[in-house]
């Protein structure tokens, strides 16, 4: 599916277009999106942005994987870049509905990677997994600004921030923490630089040292980077995508309940105030009391879902979490062996489901977040030769359901993809749990293509 080495011509012309590539990043601090369906059909050119993975010694070995939902070939330049300074070009050509996967140690040597995706039009998402399968969706932008809560660096865990530089020029930034016990700004984390079309990687515990629940912000100076946190906990690696905006209200529609599973709710408060929290427990068959949690100023916290004596272990719980001032928060799900950190869906009209993994979902759901019915629309994006089916159904208001009992066009999502619209924008939530013991451990991030 890729050749190592590409005609000069090309090689010339791929260069030229990702020096360039700084034009396609804005500058604002929205949300990017995973990917270039929004960019419409027609567009001559989009780009993506992953940043994560490990070489062959780290916890983070795995590979890239980028599928072209379109009707239309589509032709990939991808720079793989590491933190040794070490590139490499590659050229992938992606048929119709075709997929393909690159591991980017075969390609360049180094201890972490970030790779630059320049495309020829619109319909290509991508996605960075790991061999054992924690996920992370390529994204189209760089931000300004960037939070993410729950990071540990405790002993037997580590936190990094893989930051990659997608601009032409160098990017500089500070980062800012919070924890129990307070604000911190250790000098060493001040006035940053990663070069143009760079890739490094900032372990947290160098200098916030054995804390748990460390909440970070990434303060842009100059230039706009993308940021992936990666979490080692014990034997289990995450990735999470973080936040470009603080947020009043969070939802996270299908947080694990069951026997021996561990599941918290971590917040952040970078303002000078208190910030009380309240989180509303949905469990069917059952009613359980509100949980509450005060935040200092300048602090973490943290509500714990399961094990809680307040909440039955009966499958996934519907959690929201309201704050009386904006705040960054986490889900942090696994067993007393380890953790994975993942980050709130951030509400759109548009998501790509696909099974990158290989292994299907335990659970897979949607959910209304608008006070009006919503007409949700599921399309199958075929494998080569298949057919494509469409359907459609009613939310209710804040209403979740499964996928697969509101579309009966697929009997199963292992080996399928989904594309799901909404017809309101940011309206719409897609929840994604990996199989796992116990289940509902292994929460992954859709691709938002809204």
């Amino acid at each position: 599916m890729f050749s190592r080495r590409p005609p000069l011509l090309v090689v010339l012309a791929a260069l030229l277009v990702l020096a360039g590539l700084s034009t396609l990043v804005r500058f604002s601090n929205v949300a990017p999106s995973t990917s270039s369906l929004s960019l419409g059909q027609g567009s001559d050119s989009t780009a993506l942005y992953c940043t994560g993975l490990s070489g062959t010694t780290g916890p983070e070995v795995g590979h890239y994987s980028f599928l072209n939902t379109t009707s239309s070939t589509r032709m990939l330049n991808v720079e793989v870049v590491s933190d040794k300074n070490a590139s490499s070009l590659v050229s992938i050509k992606l048929g119709p509905h075709h997929s393909s996967t690159l591991v980017p140690q075969s390609v360049t040597s180094g201890s972490s990677y970030a790779a630059a995706v320049q495309v020829n039009g619109g319909g290509v998402v991508g996605e960075e997994v790991t061999n054992s399968h924690a996920e992370a969706p390529c994204v189209s932008a760089g931000v300004t600004n960037w939070y993410a809560s729950g990071f540990d660096t405790t002993v037997g865990s580590t936190a990094e921030l893989s930051i990659y530089n997608p601009t032409a020029t160098p990017a500089v930034f500070n980062i800012s923490t919070y924890s129990p016990s307070g604000f911190a700004a250790p000098a060493p984390f001040q006035g940053l630089a990663v070069a143009a079309h760079q890739q490094t990687e900032i372990n947290l515990g160098s200098e916030i040292v054995n804390t748990s629940n460390v909440a970070t912000h990434v303060r842009v100076l100059r230039g706009s980077i993308v940021i992936n946190g990666v979490e080692q906990s014990g034997p289990v690696t995450s990735f999470t995508q973080g936040q470009s905006v603080l947020s009043e209200v969070t939802r996270f529609p299908a947080v694990t309940t069951v026997n021996n599973a561990v599941a918290q709710i971590r917040v952040a408060n970078p303002s000078g105030e208190s910030v009380n929290v309240v989180a509303k427990v949905k469990v069917v068959g059952f009613s359980p009391a509100p949980q509450d949690l005060t935040v200092s100023p300048y602090a973490s916290g943290e509500i714990t879902i399961t094990p809680n004596s307040a909440i039955p272990a009966a499958g996934y719980a519907i959690v929201s979490v309201r704050s009386s001032a904006p705040v960054a928060t986490s889900l942090v799900t696994g067993t007393s062996a380890g953790t994975a950190l993942s980050s709130p869906v951030t509400p759109s009209n548009q998501f790509v489901v696909a099974d990158f993994a290989g292994v299907g979902y335990d659970a897979a759901d949607v959910t209304n977040i608008l006070n009006k019915t919503l007409k949700v629309t599921f399309t199958t994006i075929p494998n080569p030769g298949e057919r494509s089916d469409t359907g459609s159904t009613e939310l209710a208001p804040h209403s979740t359901e499964s996928i697969l009992s509101v579309f009966s066009g697929v009997s199963s999502l292992k080996g399928q993809t989904l594309l799901v619209t909404a017809s309101s924008r940011s309206s719409l939530l897609v929840t994604l749990t990996l199989p796992s013991t116990p289940s509902g451990v292994s929460v992954v991030s859709p691709l938002d293509g809204g």
